[in-house]
């Protein structure tokens, strides 16, 4: 009993500082790896924030000279009819019109707005846009939009007859403006792009919904989140989005929420890594102070 006293003595300090050293070990370098994981996130967001202005950037400067581009285009056909007044007379001659233009349909309304002439003869009679009346008086008036800004397949562009009052409305599909708005698209953002080895991306609208997403086959899904998880203007908070413990974290720019998602068992990865070799290191000691109680305890037998 004596003996063993003496080697509980010498033992039980050394397990106790092993613990000690294994419980700091663990909550230290989980907290160091926290820290780490959420600023690198913070810098990645920031920088997914500048490419939406890079992006925003590029989709202004590809519209406006759209804009001065087909807008020159109607102008032109503007004054090709007041010089010209014949070609309103044939159709052969307004469909060449349309064809130098690079137009899909041009139409030629009366003071009253009412369509007259037209490459498409089932638009006789039909009125222009609502959004084009006002060339009718005003002579330098030239406007134009999208019907369908989420396809952006087709452009109207109204100007003013420089001839008598009316307008000319004219339609194009600019495939131009689609293919360079495609490369100019916020859906491509983060698409394919991982955060650290196995987090991911994401910019969510208003309702949460991914406008990107590292896999873009989630792009226009509803994520797994909702608005009031949003609560501040950046923050993070412990979700499993799927199915997997993970970080978020996130910042709200614009009308967007810029997000990071990392399961925790890549943030906490170098903790995990760190415990098991004090664990090993402990065990060691553990073993070697035994061994040494041991053959103390073996030669005062002797």
């Amino acid at each position: 009993m004596k003996r063993w006293s003496q080697y509980r003595a010498v033992l039980l300090p050394t397990v106790l500082l092993t613990l000690l050293m294994l419980g700091f070990a663990w909550y230290a370098t989980g907290v160091v790896d926290r820290d780490r994981a959420m600023e690198q996130a913070e810098n990645r967001l920031v920088q997914m924030s500048q490419k939406i202005d890079a992006l925003q950037s590029e989709q202004s400067l590809i519209l406006d000279e759209a804009q001065a581009d087909y807008q020159t285009r109607a102008r032109i056909i503007s004054m090709m009819i007041n010089t010209t007044p014949t070609l309103l007379e044939t159709e052969t001659d307004l469909e060449e019109l349309r064809l130098v233009a690079g137009a899909e349909v041009i139409s030629v309304s009366d003071l009253q707005g009412v369509i007259r002439f037209s490459t498409d003869q089932s638009r006789a009679g039909d009125r222009v846009e609502d959004a084009f009346l006002p060339a009718i008086t005003n002579k330098v008036f030239s406007e134009w939009y999208f019907p369908d800004e989420s396809t952006r397949d087709i452009l109207l562009v109204g100007t003013a007859r420089l001839d008598q009052d009316g307008v000319i409305q004219i339609t194009f599909k600019p495939d131009d403006i689609s293919q360079l708005m495609q490369s100019a698209d916020l859906s491509e953002l983060v698409s394919g792009t991982q955060f650290m080895e196995n987090g991911t991306l994401s910019v969510l609208d208003e309702s949460c919904r991914y406008m990107s997403h590292t896999d873009s086959a989630l792009v226009g899904a509803q994520s797994p989140y909702a608005p009031a998880d949003f609560s501040g203007n950046a923050g993070h908070f412990s979700a499993s989005p799927y199915q997997s413990s993970a970080l978020v974290c996130y910042r709200k720019y614009r009308s967007y929420t810029l997000v990071c998602t990392l399961p925790y068992r890549e943030v906490y990865a170098r903790r995990n890594s760190a415990a098991l070799w004090m664990l090993a290191l402990g065990a060691l000691l553990d073993l070697t102070a035994g061994f040494c109680v041991t053959s103390r305890l073996h030669r005062d037998q002797q």
